[in-house]
Parts: structure tokens; sequence; C-alpha cells
């Protein structure tokens, strides 16, 4: 479908009105003598179709799990789009501990989780930033370095609901191809009475074997005969939490000549060149807080002030053990000798064994997240007859502070043999060294690197909106303007030379030779015993039956560091960072918006319809600052090098851009009986470029290939977005208050895809190979499948003993194709899709006890591509995770009418989450996260 096609149709149906009303104007006289029978005839009429929308929701109160299904189908029942929701089961009690992990139950919706929580969500195969996240409907800042918004800032008792559009209407906001997900807080007039409450709850994970506190409070009332209304909330949390891994990388064809006596027995063997196993423990503190002030002064005024407030800080540290396969190539020693190989028929080696040295590193990392964000916002709604006008600002902003904190610290060491066994059975390979690693063991200085990426995100938004009501054949038209401003910075931290104090650079040192071991040929700078401290891992993966070491040192990172300044200060001082300009930028976009949104209601057959059409325009300006390298400073002498190395320099740069979009849409309810609804939509809709397309970058490589080519890649600010038709139908049918079925379906085709492409310039009399963005119109990504979801409860079915019981399912399935191909020739899936989800919730409730159990599976999805030299070239896999599946457990029981105890299990199978390249035999990634259990009491008053 064009998009001026369907723009054009939608702006001349919004058009008829104007046209109807002045036609009504010259048959007033008419109208006058219409008998009152007609009178009468038509109000009824008027007062059936409003059943398909306009009826008011039923505004639920009693708080547990049902009752906050009930709800949710009430918000998908009567909404005007395609739409899912969560409501809280009650004030400050979600139905799990975070935000993206309730999402994850909604259909079509899956979590992405960094160790071990949810953070970011997909919708339908889209990744964040494919999708808005608004918070009270403005737009919400974010730490996240990209669009993406990490949900893991909001604790879960601040919410009192989410919904999830997953169609586009003229009000709400442009830039989700995939979805708009709306946050809600609550406020204090709707809640219309004094309520507080508060809750302790004690967390225990197995892996880290750590007891953690977390408590919320909340309090709302109302004041003046219920015109004033304040409330307020807050939430504190410390958790830790460890989850272990295994990983393997660097998976190039290896000649393997056992004994090194030049006859190689296998010339093209597959393993990894890095196996490693690491276990991470975060420390999580968590503080946030709302409040929200609300005032009707009078019955056609409503003046509402609301705002956010979360601290979130991660303090996240790695151990690492990393075994070394292979002899670098970059040092002047080799790595051991091999002893044995077992290769498989596919080329991959199932067995490895070498000694004479096998070489090794103990890897420790810090990686902290220091967030801050907040949100606060005024909406005024004043009403007037059949027009209601409003009025709202809000400013919010985000900050990830780090000035370069994150580490990266490697020592290296070694034993006199290994060997690795990757056919065991098991995701995680047996690894057998020959003696422990231990601080008594030999190390060596190696690669010391400091980095880190500060981000700080700010965002304003003012709107106008108007929304006539009307008894008519049109029965609401809504109508508004805005501006919205973001800014997004991003200041990079690099060090000058992480890599100075290694084996390749031991002439650049200014220190002792007696300060050097040799380690089977291989000279490090000796650590002393006091930089490596004993290691106190337990339980590895929960006691994997693979053969791994039982412990491995760790790295003392104050006392190496504290080593390193006293050998060479000067080289030392090369460990610290400065900010990489290149890396660092910043991004400003205003968008101006406009539209107008039209209801039709009427009936066919008896069955009443709502037509919902929409006109979205939107002006988005563009601004991008940042650091490049300039190719016009770049000059070359007779012998064909750079004269001078000017063009190395990085300037200041800041470029603009500007484009306008024109986005209808159209949903369309019937009611074809008094509970089932057909829905259908048609939109059109966008998605901007990512913040590192828009970001100011220029690389040159001056040094020509064989061919004498040389190499120069460049950003502009000045893509567009991408564009997607789509379109959407949904059955449902509300047989229950309690019961439902839907089923729906989704298309979406995306186009103006960013590809990158290769063009010849030459550059001073020499030629390059110019590598630049644009939007490639000619390849499209189409996205469809299906939703099926199902609630029952079971008190009309069961006997009145067994009362109480219900289940909450639904399936989605996702059949879409990113328009990429492989190097075969295939159809390559979208990252992070997967094509079947399967969530399931069986609760049970009565007058005092209530438990439920969550289950949530999502097949193999494609993670990104692995480069590996094969054949003597370079060739992209693809990384695929198996499917994974997650299980919750909470019950709970009151102890009065105004105390609860409660008590939760979260991932309780716990299983291996895995990631594979080719063959799900060659494992690449596996780890697993444990069990976390909270106890604690709630009280309401």
């Amino acid at each position: 479908m064009k998009k001026t096609y369907l723009a054009i149709l939608i702006s001349s149906a919004l058009a008829w009105p104007l046209a109807v009303k002045a036609q009504d104007q010259n048959n007033s006289a008419q109208q006058v003598q219409e008998s009152d029978t007609a009178s009468t005839e038509k109000k009824a009429k008027n007062n059936k179709k409003k059943t398909v929308a306009n009826e008011q929701v039923e505004v639920i109160r009693v708080s547990g799990i049902r009752s906050s299904l009930k709800e949710s189908q009430e918000i998908k029942k009567l909404a005007d789009n395609v739409i899912d929701a969560i409501v809280a089961e009650d004030i400050g009690k979600f139905p799990d501990e975070n935000v993206a992990e309730a999402l994850q139950r909604i259909p079509g919706v899956s979590v992405t989780r960094s160790n071990g929580e949810g953070q970011t969500v997909t919708v339908r195969g889209l990744t964040g930033d494919y999708n808005i996240t608004t918070l009270n409907g403005r737009k919400l800042a974010s730490d996240n370095p990209s669009r993406d918004f990490n949900y893991d800032v909001i604790a879960s008792e601040l919410i009192s609901g989410v919904q999830v559009h997953k169609t586009p209407q003229g009000h709400l906001p442009e830039g989700g191809i995939g979805a708009v997900v709306n946050v809600q807080t609550a406020r204090p007039l709707d809640i219309g009475k004094f309520v507080m409450s508060g809750s302790l709850n004690s967390t225990y994970n197995e892996r880290a074997e750590s007891h953690d506190p977390r408590a919320s409070f909340f309090i709302s009332d109302t004041f003046n005969d219920d015109t004033f209304g304040a409330l307020a909330s807050i939430t504190h949390s410390n958790y830790t939490n460890r989850h272990d891994s295994y990983q393997a990388w660097s998976f190039s064809e290896r000649a393997v000549d056992i004994g090194r006596d030049g006859l190689v027995e296998h010339k093209a063997v597959r393993f990894p060149g890095y196996a490693q196993l690491t276990s991470y423990e975060d420390e999580r503190t968590r503080t946030g807080g709302t409040m929200a002030l609300q005032w009707r002064p009078a019955n056609n005024i409503d003046v509402n002030f609301d705002a956010l407030y979360s601290v979130y800080d991660i303090n996240s540290h790695g151990r690492q053990l990393s075994v070394v396969t292979y002899s670098e190539s970059w040092l002047p020693a080799k790595n051991g000798v091999y002893t044995d190989v077992d290769v498989a028929a596919d080329g991959w080696a199932n067995k490895l064994a070498w000694q004479g040295p096998a070489l090794m590193d103990i890897v420790d990392t810090r990686a902290p997240r220091r967030n801050t964000t907040y949100q606060y916002g005024v909406n005024v709604n004043w009403m007037l007859d059949d027009l209601t006008y409003t009025f709202d600002i809000s400013s919010s902003e985000a900050q990830n502070k780090n000035n370069g904190d994150n580490k990266y610290v490697v020592a290296r060491s070694g034993v006199e043999s290994a060997s690795i066994n990757w056919n065991n059975g098991q995701a995680v390979p047996d690894i057998i060294l020959s003696e422990e690693v231990t601080p008594n063991s030999v190390f060596g200085a190696w690669y010391t690197n400091t980095d880190g990426t500060g981000v700080n995100d700010a965002t304003q938004n003012a709107a106008v909106t108007g929304t006539w009501e009307n008894d008519g054949l049109v029965s609401k038209v809504i109508f508004g303007a805005g501006l919205d401003s973001q800014e997004k910075e991003r200041i990079t931290h690099r060090s000058r030379n992480a890599s100075i104090f290694a084996g390749e650079n031991l002439a650049k040192i200014n220190a002792p030779r007696s300060a050097l071991v040799n380690f089977y040929g291989h000279e490090w700078w000796r650590l002393p015993a006091n930089a490596l401290d004993a290691g106190n891992i337990s339980n590895f993966m929960g006691n994997t039956k693979a053969l791994i070491p039982a412990n491995w040192a760790t790295v003392n990172m104050d006392n190496l560091y504290k080593f390193l300044g006293e050998l060479d200060p000067a080289a030392a001082d090369l460990l610290k960072t400065d900010i990489a300009k290149s890396q660092s930028f910043i991004i400003k976009e205003e968008i101006a918006h406009a539209f107008v949104e039209m209801n039709i209601e009427d009936e066919v057959l008896d069955m009443p319809y709502l037509l919902n059409l929409g006109l979205r325009y939107t002006r988005t300006d563009v601004s991008s600052s940042g650091h490049s390298q300039n190719i016009h400073n770049l000059k070359f002498g007779a012998d064909g090098k750079p004269v001078d190395n000017s063009w190395e320099a990085v300037q200041p740069v800041q470029e603009e851009s500007d484009y306008e979009d024109i986005l209808p849409s159209l949903n369309f309810k019937m009611n074809l009986t008094d509970d089932v609804i057909f829905r259908t939509a048609a939109s059109q809709v966008i998605s901007r470029p990512s913040l590192n397309e828009l970001a100011p970058y220029t690389y040159i490589n001056v040094k020509p290939n064989d061919q004498g080519v040389r190499y120069y890649e460049t950003r502009t600010p000045g893509l567009k977005p991408y564009t997607a038709d789509q379109f959407d139908t949904a059955l449902e049918w509300y047989y229950h208050e309690s019961g439902t079925v839907t089923f729906a379906t989704f298309y979406k085709e995306v186009a103006s895809f960013i590809k990158w492409d290769k063009t010849s310039e030459t550059i001073d009399g020499q030629p390059f190979e110019v590598w630049k963005p644009y939007n490639d119109s000619s390849k499209t990504a189409r996205i469809r499948g299906y939703e099926l979801a199902f609630l029952q409860t079971f008190d009309e079915i069961l006997p009145d003993y067994l009362a109480g019981f219900g289940l909450q399912a639904n399936y989605t399935y996702n059949n879409s194709v990113s328009g990429e191909k492989d190097d075969k020739g295939n159809e390559k899936p979208f990252r992070g899709l997967s094509k079947n989800q399967t969530n399931l919730v069986a609760f049970y409730e009565n007058d005092k006890f209530e438990a439920r159990i969550a289950y949530n599976n999502r097949s193999g999805y494609y993670a990104w591509d692995n480069w590996s030299v094969i054949g003597g070239v370079w060739v992209a896999e693809a990384l695929h995770n198996n499917s994974t599946s997650w299980m919750d457990l909470g019950v709970s029981y009151d102890i009065t009418d105004n105390i609860t105890l409660r008590g939760d299990v979260a991932n309780l199978q716990d299983k291996i989450d895995t990631r594979y390249l080719g063959d799900r035999s060659h494992i690449q990634y596996a780890a697993t996260y444990g069990r976390r259990f909270s106890l604690g009491v709630r009280a309401k008053f």
C-alpha cells in the first residue's frame, strides 16, 4: 500500500465531517421538524453503538490476581486500537518484581536479560530501537546508549499499569514500528480515598549466597471534599546477583601438528582459540519514588502534576579463567605442542590436548553503572460542553555516569599441560589443567584496559490537544499539536595504550631486565604475589557435571596497578583514559507534530462498529555534533605516502538534516455479537535511525591493499527513518467477565533500511574504497505472524470447594525475514526474533490465600554474526541462541485484612542459557543465573 494513497484517503475522510456540518446547517429547518419518535429512535441507535467503545470502563478496586486480569481484559475490550495491558494487582503490587519481566507475559513481547534481570523488550520481533516507551504518555529519557529503553531502572512497586499499543493512532507518538509501550503511575483522585501501604522483603540468591533487603512505602489521600489529592511512593532495594558462564571465541581454522615435527596431520581444524570460564557478581542498589498532585477546582477542570525519580547503581565484578588453545601470531614465542586431537567429520575438534606450556589468562573485570532517571510533568484538562482541551508539558533526564570506570585487566600465566573435551555431552566442555592456578603460580603483566561510556539523555515535551465528542455519526474528533525535543550525549573514554605492559611491548618499558620472568620462552613482567588473590568461586554453574577447575586465582586490581606504577611510571601513565573524541557525540532531535483523529460510529445489520481514522504529521530536525577526521587534509607525495600526519587529527564537526512524514492510521472495530469483537487496522509508521548511524564518524586507512587501494569509511546524519506499512486483524471473544479467547494477526513490511555501500573514489590522486550508509529502498523486511491468547477462571466449572483456580495462556508465532541474505543467498532472520513464544500463568485465589506459577518459553533466535577465517578468507557465520525458558512461583497469605505474608521463587528451573555457532553442538556461550528466593510482609491500610 502506498503511503500517499492511504494518507489521501484518510485525509478525505477526516475532512468529510466539515462538509456534513455545512449540509446539516442548510437542512436545519427540516431537522427541527423531525418527529419526537424519530429523535427517540436516533438516540436509541446512538446509545447502542456506544457499546462499541465509548462506555466508561468500570472502576475495579478489588485487589488480587483475578481483578487485575479482569481490568486488563476490560482495557483491551474497550480500546479503539489493538492493545494489551497489565494492571497492578493492588496498590504498589505489580505481578512481577521487574517491569520488563511483567511485559513478557503479553503476547508478542519477549525480554532480554542483563545478568539474569529483565532489562529490555522485543515486541513482535522488533528490538527496542523500533519501539517507543512513554511514562504517562510522555517520552521518558533513558540511560541506554541507543534508542532502546532500560526497564530495570523502574521498580515495579511504582507502577499502576502498562499498556502496549500494537497499532498506532493519530494521537500516539510516532517512532514505534514495533509498539508504543506506555507505563502508568497512579493518581490520587482516581484512587479516591486514603490508602497507605508498605512492604518489607528479604531476597536470597542461591549462587551469590547473599541475603538482601527490599522495602517500599505508598501513601495517598484526598482533601477539600475530594477536590485535591496527593500521592507519594518510595522503594529501595539492595540485591546481589551472580551468574556463571562459559564462553568461546575465535573459531578460525587452524593447522594441528602433533608433536610439532613438521608433519601436519590436520591442516584445517576448527576449535575455539579461547575457552573461558567466568563468574560475574553484581551488587545492585535501586532507590526510586513517585509523586502526584491532583486538583479539581471545578467539575470541568482537572490539574495534574506527577514526577518519577530513580537512582540505580550496579557494581559488576567478573572473574575469568581464559585458556589459550593456539599460538598467537603476534608473540615471539609459541604456545605448547599439540599432543592429541580428535577431529569430527565436520572438521571441528572433539578433543584437544597440548603441553609445554598451556597458556592462560586470569581476567578481572569491573563494569559499574551509575544511573539517575527522572521525569516531571503538568497536565491540565479543561472541559467546555462537548469540547475538552488538554495542555501537557514535561521534562525528563537520564544519566549513566561513567568517566572511564570500566576495568578489564589480564594477567598471563600458564601450566605444564591442558586438554579440552567438547564432546562430553554437556554445555560446558571438560577443561583439565595439569595443576591448579593459584596466587603462587607464575604470572606476568599483560593487558590493562580502562574504558567507559557515559550517557546523558534529556527530553522536553509540550503539547495541546482538543477532543470533541458528539452523539452523532462522528462521535469523536481529536486534534492537537506539540513539540518534542531530545538530546542524547555519549562520551566514550579509552585507555591510551592498554597493551603497553604486554609481552609484545617489552622494549618500550623502562625497567630492569631482572623484573622479567621467562616461562617456556615467554617473557613477562613478573607480578608480585600480592597482585593475585586466592579465588573464592564455588558451585560454578550450579555444580556442572563438566570436569573444570574447582577454583582459580583472581586479580588484586589495586596491588597490580600499584606494581605497574612503580615498575615504569611513564608507561603506567598510558593506562589512564582520554576521551575518545571520534566515538563521542551529541544527537539532538527536535520534532514538531500535528495530528487529527476521528471516530465514526454506527451499525451494520444490527452490529455496532467504530472506525478510528488518524493522520499525524511530523517534522524532525536533526543536529549531530562530534569529532571526525577530515579527508581533505590528506595529501600524498610522489612516493604515494602521506606528506604529513595532519589527516590523523580529529576536529569538531556539526551537521544538520531534516525530514517530514505524514503517517495515516486506520483502526476498525465491530461488535459481531455482544461478546465477540472483530478488529482490523492499517497504517504507516516509522522508526528513526540508530544514534550510531547518525553520529559523525570518519575512519581512514592509508595503507594500500594488494591492489593498491586504500580504505575510507564515513557516516552522515542525513539518513531518513525506517518506514513500514502494517496490517493487523483480531478476533476477540469475551465470553465471561474473566474469560477471553483472542486471535490476532500482524503483518509489517519494513523498508528504507540503512545499508552500507562501497564506492570507489580518487582522493588526491590515490584510489580509495569508500563505505557510506544510505537508505536502501530496494530491500524490504517482512514481519508476519499471529497471537493466540486465552484467559479462564474455573469458578463456574469446578465445585465450590475448588473455586479460585484460573489459567492465562498465550502463544505467538512469528515467521519474519529481515530482507538481508547470507553468503549462500538464504534469507536472514531478524536479530533477537524467536519464531515461537509461549506464556502460561496458572493461579489460585481465595479470600486469604493466593498462588501463582508463571512459565515463559521462547524458541531459539539469531543473535549476531561471528567472523572466522575459513579457507584463508574471513567468513561471517550466524550465532544462534537455543530456546530458553523461565519459571517463577509466588504465594501469599492474608494474616489479617491488613497484613499479608508473601514468598516468591524466581528462575525456578535454573536452566542453562546457551548460544551456538553453526551446529548446536558447537557451543559458544552457556550461562546459568541461579534461583532467587524472596520472603516478605506487606501491610495496607
